[in-house]
């Protein structure tokens, strides 16, 4: 076969179709116009990001974003790629949803998305009367820090930090919340009085926020603090933990921290200096499930067991 002959041979039909993963990557960083909203939507580093954008280019050999020092903006085949990626994807979701609805409505299960120490504090003790209310559906909690995917996943609910603006999505404030160390009482007893005296103490950290403390100590004019030492640990129940054992001090979300079990005997507040930043925790949900009998069902139970744990 000659080589005029081998380049008019047709190409596989999968050729032009690139990784979804790059594709959900191209698609949430066009609606954003921003690699790190990106990122956070898709729980991935704004660098992965990049990297399967570039990959799209080399692949179609053409730009798809003029990158700013700040910003990006699509180009024209970036613009033209972007409306039909977003109606393939629009649709691949609306399939997605049809048969996760069947097996839902089959099944009357519910997903709920929700920050592990709201899991523990608020949501758990408060099942039992959900499930007296609601004996006909089983909820699925998975506790996590990532931000909810919406779009991807099963999720019906979610709980989480800040109002990142996502299309599509209801966002309800629930409680607003402040850092308040925490720690054993022998902790106190040894001479923990005031917020100076944390130089002679372990702050505990979670891993994933790691500007806590920092923030915390700079409301208190403590910026230069120099700690005895730190201990970082990956999840809420472990570093409240840690607290209880005598390990250091660490950030409760107060007022949530007061309806953790043991509170005020095992775990205790060693001085009254409150930080008057906060964080709104939501309730986050779709827009089109507005009506939905069984969302209505699970906020109106969240929004009572906040009212109870605080």
């Amino acid at each position: 076969m000659s080589t005029a002959q081998l380049s008019e041979a047709p190409l596989s039909p999968l050729r032009a179709i690139p990784p979804l993963t790059a594709l959900l990557a191209f698609e949430r960083a066009a609606s954003q116009l921003s690699f790190r909203r990106a990122a956070r939507d898709l729980s991935l580093s704004p660098s992965a990001i990049s990297h399967q954008i570039r990959g799209l280019e080399e692949q179609f050999g053409t730009k798809l974003f003029v990158r700013g020092a700040r910003s990006v903006r699509l180009t024209a085949d970036g613009e033209r790629y972007f409306a039909k990626v977003s109606a393939a994807l629009a649709a691949l979701q609306d399939a997605g949803r049809d048969m996760l609805r069947h097996r839902r409505d089959a099944h009357a299960e519910l997903w709920i998305s929700s920050l592990p120490f709201f899991t523990s504090a608020v949501l758990i003790p408060a099942l039992p009367e959900f499930k007296r209310r609601n004996p006909g559906l089983t909820l699925r909690i998975e506790a996590t820090h990532q931000y909810a995917d919406f779009n991807a996943s099963r999720v019906d609910v979610a709980i989480r930090y800040g109002r990142e603006h996502s299309t599509g999505l209801k966002f309800e404030p629930l409680v607003a919340v402040k850092g308040l160390p925490v720690c054993a009482p022998a902790l106190v007893k040894g001479g923990l009085k005031q917020p100076e005296d944390l130089s002679h103490q372990v702050l505990i950290h979670l891993t994933t926020q790691p500007r806590a403390w920092p923030a915390w100590l700079k409301e208190a004019c403590l910026q230069h603090l120099t700690p005895r030492g730190h201990l970082w640990l990956d999840s809420v129940p472990a570093m409240l933990e840690a607290a209880e054992q005598g390990l250091g001090v660490t950030l409760g979300m107060s007022p949530l921290i007061e309806a953790r079990p043991g509170f005020g005997k095992k775990l205790v507040a060693p001085f009254a200096f409150e930080a008057r930043h906060s964080e709104t925790i939501y309730l986050v949900s779709r827009t089109e499930q507005a009506r939905d009998r069984r969302i209505a069902a699970v906020r109106r139970w969240i929004v009572e067991a906040v009212g109870r744990a605080k």
